[in-house]
């Protein structure tokens, strides 16, 4: 699986899992409020505990600052503020994002029901503030997220998807039950954590945060003691959000994907794993007083913390940073701006025309017109219109490319292909972003890793350039010891190399010819990319396609269809880089089909009896709002 994708299934289930949490505790705490008297409804440790546990004491200090602060303003602010990065609004945002780009990898129905929440969540947010809206509203979201779950639990095979959706929902479960425990025990410390009056609604609001007050009077005494809850949710191997529970989970899917083997790269994260279950071990909390306890709660929270931050480092996940102090969970949302993710649809209607001098009694053709589908593109809608009228055959080329074969019996003089698609593409940008890791190194120096994308790293008569000309490159740019940078670099140096010439060479031209003439169309120098990039044994591969410029854009590229390449990169997958226009290939390159090179990719291809033809191409990109 590549590491994009497991990042978002990853974030989605850790947001899906606190969208519960905290759409829980706001629900136990107006239970609360019911329940207490007006003063203690009042009281400044209630919001404290609250804040506490589900946002920060500086953003409570910052409410509390305001002299017309009311009950419903702090609620607000936990619930729908969009300032708050761990409101119940902004984790059902953040959560809704990452199902919708890792679609492939989901049951439908999840993105449809959470997609739902969203839209309702957003009209929830626009209404009259009242305790009984908000009362409505968190019973919707608790409700969404135990259905989401059922999905997930009934509608996906038990493979590596499901494991990194698994995996985040135990950490997040157990983190937000050290935290929760870290801040009630502190909230109670002079209390010596013995049972009083004043402490029964904290310890009692502890159990039903974490949904386990049945549960743990099944098994104890109805009696709010602070050590017997603790013990209960803290080493309880079979209440599922202890936190001895969820640890238990996550090494056991870490042993899963590892086939239980301790690699150069998951030494850490079983070292850290190995650790806390000592701690487990050796922990008896009935010999701790108050002020063990509340060392031990932090360092017990940090550990936890430490753990989902290791796991993030070990499979290349994004680990958001945070401002936080180690007594709170760190804020995982949304990347800096200028890292998110955009999302375009297109519509692209190409035609291809044939004009023959004779008639043709016999034609047949195959072609590459449909559109990729894959974790970062989506095809929508596809037609394809074919005169004189054909019926065409499908299937996958040995790249991964849907090919439509169709043949001609009749005579015919004219043939038209018209092909109609609708796509969507979401795409973030990586390569500048790539940190090539010691393991990314080991792997990419691998024999098993050359084997498996051989193909891509053999030159072909388009892509082979001389040792002279290497040895040109080599001056100019360096040598290669990071693959990464290298090929931004060569992206770069070609960008600033080749001008753009469309009547200079055509779709025979070698790479190797259009290197010493400096100018060419997309595909000339996507194969002098290629070229140079497997020369050094960087797996690369030629990408066609379309490139939407739309109006005042600064991009260039055939009107008719596009090139560029893709650098396979160890744990990420295929990044794609526009020598043409020196950009990483985003949400404006629209993929089309990949290979070895323009033989492998070409959009019509076919034989006939006859005459010889003229061919007129017309290509429109449009954007779809």
């Amino acid at each position: 699986m590549l590491s994009r994708v497991a990042d978002s299934l990853y974030w989605m289930s850790r947001n899906i899992e606190r969208t519960e949490l905290n759409a829980r505790i706001l629900d136990v705490h107006l239970t609360q409020m019911v329940e207490t008297s007006s003063e203690e409804m009042l009281d400044e440790k209630q919001w404290q505990l609250l804040f506490g546990i589900c946002s920060t004491e500086e953003e409570l200090e910052a409410l509390e600052n305001n002299p017309n602060v009311q009950d419903q303003d702090y609620l607000h602010y936990l619930a729908f503020h969009s300032d708050n990065l761990n409101s119940v609004f902004n984790c059902v945002r953040v959560a809704r994002e990452n199902v919708r780009i890792s679609r492939d990898h989901l049951p439908n129905e999840l993105f449809e029901i959470w997609n739902d929440l969203y839209h309702f969540t957003l009209h929830a947010e626009r209404e009259n503030f009242s305790i009984q809206h908000l009362r409505a509203f968190l019973q919707k979201v608790k409700m969404t997220t135990l259905i989401a779950q059922g999905i997930i639990e009934s509608g996906m095979s038990r493979g590596v998807s499901y494991r990194m959706i698994k995996i985040g929902k135990w950490l997040e479960r157990a983190e937000k039950t050290a935290r929760i425990l870290n801040v009630v025990c502190e909230q109670t410390r002079e209390t010596q954590l013995k049972y009083k009056g004043e402490d029964y609604y904290a310890w009692l609001s502890a159990l039903r945060m974490l949904n386990g007050y049945e549960a743990f009077l099944k098994v104890n005494r109805p009696k709010m003691d602070p050590k017997t809850i603790l013990t209960f949710l803290i080493t309880d191997e079979s209440f599922p959000r202890s936190i001895h529970y969820n640890i238990n989970h996550v090494r056991a899917a870490v042993d899963n994907l590892e086939n239980a083997k301790i690699a150069h790269y998951s030494f850490e994260l079983y070292y850290a794993l190995e650790n806390l279950k000592k701690n487990f071990d050796e922990m008896s909390i009935h010999k701790l007083n108050s002020d063990d306890m509340l060392a031990f709660l932090n360092r017990f929270q940090n550990q936890c913390n430490d753990i989902g931050k290791i796991f993030s480092k070990t499979y290349y996940l994004t680990e958001p940073e945070t401002q936080q102090e180690q007594t709170q969970l760190p804020t995982v949302q949304e990347p800096p701006k200028s890292l998110i993710s955009s999302s375009m649809k297109y519509k692209i209607e190409h035609t291809n025309v044939f004009e023959y001098d004779t008639w043709v009694d016999q034609s047949m053709n195959s072609i590459r017109l449909t559109p990729r589908t894959d974790e970062c593109q989506r095809l929508l809608s596809f037609r394809t219109d074919i005169t004189p009228v054909a019926l065409t055959k499908g299937h996958v080329d040995i790249w991964g490319n849907s090919v439509e074969s169709f043949f001609i019996a009749d005579h015919h003089k004219h043939l038209e292909v018209k092909a109609t698609s609708v796509v969507s593409i979401q795409k973030s940008p990586w390569i500048h972003r790539i940190n090539f890791s010691p393991e990314m190194y080991a792997i990419f120096h691998s024999s098993l890793f050359k084997s498996h994308y051989l193909a891509y790293l053999s030159n072909t008569a388009y892509t082979y350039l001389t040792p002279e000309q290497m040895l040109q490159v080599d001056s100019e740019i360096g040598e290669m010891y990071n693959p990464v940078q290298y090929s931004i670099d060569v992206m770069s140096y070609l960008h600033k190399r080749f001008t753009y010439d469309g009547s200079s060479t055509d779709v025979s031209t070698k790479a190797k010819d259009s290197f010493n003439l400096n100018k060419g169309v997309c595909q000339d120098i996507s194969h002098v990319m290629l070229g140079i990039l497997r020369t050094k044994h960087i797996p690369s591969r030629y990408v066609s396609g379309y490139l939407y410029v739309g109006e005042n854009s600064a991009l260039i590229g055939d009107s008719a269809s596009h090139a560029w390449v893709e650098v396979m990169v160890p744990g990420i997958g295929w990044v794609g880089l526009d020598p043409t226009n020196n950009v990483e290939a985003l949400e404006n390159h629209i993929r089309l089909g990949v290979g070895r090179d323009y033989g492998d990719v070409s959009p019509v291809q076919g034989v006939y009896r006859g005459g010889s033809h003229k061919l007129d191409v017309k290509v429109s990109v449009s954007v779809i709002e």
